[in-house]
């Protein structure tokens, strides 16, 4: 993982079924599972973690169901811009390019 930076990764099956994890170089957070509440309150702390390291927050949504990925980036955009952000991108990927994405080690 490249210093400066925290990495917020999340799976979404359903709305009751979602895993998410944090990465950095000072430390990474096992897979934890739950519903919507639990992935807000991770987001959260891998929002907190960044501001107090003074590193750049990135994110990985990855769902099955389009929809349903969007309304999840769209909850977690509006809550970054809530936070006082002052800088969005959204990148969309499939989940082959996902996986490509894993399996080349590309960073964001």
């Amino acid at each position: 993982m490249r210093d400066g930076l925290v990495q917020f990764e999340a799976e979404i099956q359903s709305l009751n079924q979602i895993r998410s994890r944090v990465i950095c170089a000072e430390s990474n957070s096992p897979w934890i599972e739950g519903r919507l509440e639990d992935l807000m309150v991770h987001f959260t702390y891998a929002s907190w973690m960044a501001y107090n390291l003074g590193y750049i927050l990135s994110i990985a949504l990855s769902s099955k169901e389009e929809d349903m990925g969007q309304r999840v980036s769209e909850m977690m955009t509006r809550m970054i811009s809530s936070m006082g952000a002052i800088q969005l991108a959204e990148i969309r990927l499939t989940p082959k390019a996902m996986e490509e994405l894993k399996r080349d080690r590309l960073e964001p």
